[in-house]
């Protein structure tokens, strides 16, 4: 007699039912012999999730005993680089000098460089001046690639950096036509201001210079801590006016770009650094 459809189909039903149950409870039984067996805690799993990697700096802030410091003037609306100095702190001979870097000046890329930063941003050309930084480079990381271009361009290894807006910069420094430069017009070389003389001649203990260091890091953007910014603060404080120098980074200055002389610019340095140029 033929069954029902009913019939098979709750048949059929129990059949994989049971199926189941028979291989859920082989499958529960293989996985409790082996937590036995194999002393595994039966903590059910976690899931796996990749570590997160920490971004690398590009640079790393060093103390040296010649200090190689870069400083950004930059416009506080925009982060664009409006000037740059190099401070060369040399805490042996108690000497300090400040050497101007047209942002105007044109530089031409390494290839492995230049291979980097098109990863960044691909239209950006090999052949560029340095104020066109920040135009083709974020500004979260344009200033770390800014101090490795500024080394390649001088074959120095700068020390640490500093991003000061313009206005508390324009406190502390102020353009002058360099004198002795070849250029017929002369680009203006960077300066203290009078009132930033006469502000360091009232300096004169530890602790006016630590609170002065201080506030000025509570308006600056740097690599190197403040911490680690008052291990120059000893020599800072024997530094004699005379031994205090401005100068203009060697080239020649025309109306449409700064070209440095590589041969003087490197005697130049050298001049201030001596054998620490390269370090």
């Amino acid at each position: 007699m033929k069954k029902s459809a009913g019939k098979l189909f709750a048949t059929g039903f129990l059949k994989s039912f049971l199926f189941f149950v028979f291989f859920f409870a082989v499958s529960l039984l293989s996985y409790r012999l082996v937590v036995h067996f194999l002393d595994i805690e039966d903590g059910g799993y976690e899931e796996f999730i990749p570590p997160v990697e920490k971004q690398q700096p590009i640079t790393e802030a060093r103390l040296d005993d010649v200090s190689k410091h870069l400083i950004y003037c930059v416009d506080e609306d925009d982060g664009s680089i409006k000037k740059i100095v190099l401070e060369i702190l040399d805490c042996k001979k108690v000497k300090l000098f400040y050497i101007t870097i047209p942002i105007k000046t044109k530089l031409t890329l390494s290839d492995s460089l230049h291979s980097k930063l098109v990863l960044i941003k691909p239209s950006i050309p090999q052949f560029l001046k340095l104020s066109a930084i920040t135009g083709y480079i974020p500004k979260e990381i344009a200033y770390e690639y800014g101090v490795l271009i500024i080394e390649e361009l001088l074959n120095i290894q700068i020390s640490y950096y500093s991003v000061v807006p313009s206005s508390l910069y324009e406190t502390v420094f102020t353009g002058k036509n360099n004198i002795n430069n070849s250029s017929e017009d002369g680009y203006p070389k960077e300066v203290f201001s009078d009132g930033f003389i006469e502000f360091l001649h009232s300096i004169d203990t530890e602790t006016q210079l630590r609170s002065y260091i201080k506030d000025i890091y509570n308006m600056i953007y740097s690599n190197l801590s403040y911490e680690d910014k008052l291990n120059y603060m000893e020599t800072y404080l024997k530094i004699q006016g005379k031994d205090i120098h401005f100068d203009l980074i060697a080239g020649t200055d025309s109306n449409s770009a700064y070209t440095i002389d590589y041969s003087k610019a490197s005697m130049q340095l050298k001049s201030y650094m001596g054998d620490y140029i390269g370090e």
